[in-house]
């Protein structure tokens, strides 16, 4: 089994109610970014630094949650079409279980992320005291300069195997699965040729969409299509990523059918 990506662009019309979920994640997607057009008008509007701070923080708490919902409906349609080989989009109505899901999603990242949080916390408390005192010794350079690489090669190395991280989350759902390495990598394991063209299709779809996006943008009836856009993409990422658990899984089926058959 090899990735589909003109699958990964039709599935959900496969659903009989897909252009209302469609368009509610849309909905949604928009009512995230546009809750910030509040504090801007109670600023146009009055005088209170009151009023201004706390529709802020309500509209931040508000585009939080919003997002969270959107994070778990992607990540609930990918376990679907794993676990269940249910390419039909989840209802909207289930919102207690996106939102959870969203959450996870976010802790998950969140401790997978850790090590370069970490180590740009100590290189930034390093140069922070380094240009605090009088003199910059070489000893200090080479040592922000080593440790300013090592910083760099851990996001990278983090970026290239987030998709592979998120894919194991995606399996169940379960936060800790997002450092879960050892289960990861088997999955990776005689599956790194999908892996890379996973990268590349991501790479060609976030390109793509960008360019349709600027074009759309360019008159305001084509401004109402950004979000669509937006939220179809995520949906199309979902299904690529969970087309690459299935191969992994096909394939682990595959190897033991020919072991057994070997014993």
């Amino acid at each position: 089994m090899e990735l589909d990506f003109e699958k990964s662009l039709t599935y959900i019309s496969k659903d009989p109610g897909w252009v209302n979920k469609l368009l509610a994640g849309s909905g949604i997607l928009l009512a995230s970014f546009a809750v910030f057009l509040t504090p801007l008008i109670a600023y146009l509007f009055t005088d209170s630094k009151g009023i201004c701070i706390g529709s802020l923080l309500l509209c931040i708490i508000f585009a939080i949650i919003l997002t969270l919902l959107l994070t778990g409906y992607c990540v609930q349609t990918g376990n679907k079409i794993i676990n269940y080989s249910n390419t039909f989009l989840p209802d909207w109505n289930e919102f207690k279980k996106m939102l959870k899901t969203g959450l996870k999603y976010f802790v998950g990242t969140f401790i997978y992320s850790l090590p370069a949080l970490l180590l740009s916390l100590i290189f930034l408390i390093c140069l922070f005291f380094a240009l605090g005192g009088n003199a910059f010794h070489p000893a200090v350079f080479i040592l922000l300069t080593m440790l300013g690489a090592a910083t760099l090669v851990v996001y990278i190395l983090l970026s290239i195997f987030y998709p592979l991280m998120s894919a194991n989350f995606y399996k169940d759902l379960k936060i800790l699965s997002f450092v879960n390495f050892k289960t990861a990598f088997e999955m990776l394991k005689g599956n790194v040729g999908n892996y890379c063209v996973l990268i590349l299709l991501f790479l060609a779809l976030s390109v793509l969409a960008q360019i349709i996006m600027s074009l759309l943008s360019i008159t305001i009836i084509g401004l109402i299509f950004v979000p669509v856009l937006t939220f179809y993409t995520y949906l199309v990422s979902t299904n690529l990523i969970a087309q690459f658990v299935l191969c992994a899984k096909e394939k682990e089926i595959n190897t033991d059918a020919q072991n057994n058959e070997n014993v």
